[in-house]
């Protein structure tokens, strides 16, 4: 049972990987090919792996496709950033949720004996 535990949580800690997006600044941060990013123009926002970028015109991947996004209709621009905090919380809480669930339906079906 306590191997169960330890694989449950591995498991669940390589499944999950949580990440928050920060807010930075076009002109105080530089952008970094291959990163991916939250993009903001207009009402729309973008999840996407950054290809290029020069002073007007920054290229970014969406899945398989490829879109061209002008500098000055970006309204807002986050950085993703992996956060290993959330990740082992929901970790850990998913795995005490599962082993809640185990026991109410042990205990449900009549105990172990």
């Amino acid at each position: 049972m306590k191997n169960s535990i330890i694989y449950l949580l591995v498991i669940s800690f390589l499944l999950q990987s949580c990440y928050s997006y920060k807010t930075i600044s076009l002109k105080e941060s530089q952008l970094i090919t291959g990163k991916i990013y939250k993009i903001e123009q207009g009402d729309k926002f973008v999840k996407a792996k950054l290809k290029t970028v020069n002073d007007s015109v920054i290229t970014v991947e969406e899945g398989n496709v490829e879109y061209s996004l002008y500098v000055k209709n970006i309204k807002e621009i986050k950085e993703r950033e992996f956060s290993p905090l959330k990740t082992v919380g929901l970790s850990v809480g998913l795995t005490l949720s599962f082993l809640a669930l185990i026991v109410v339906a042990i205990e449900a079906s009549g105990g172990l004996y």
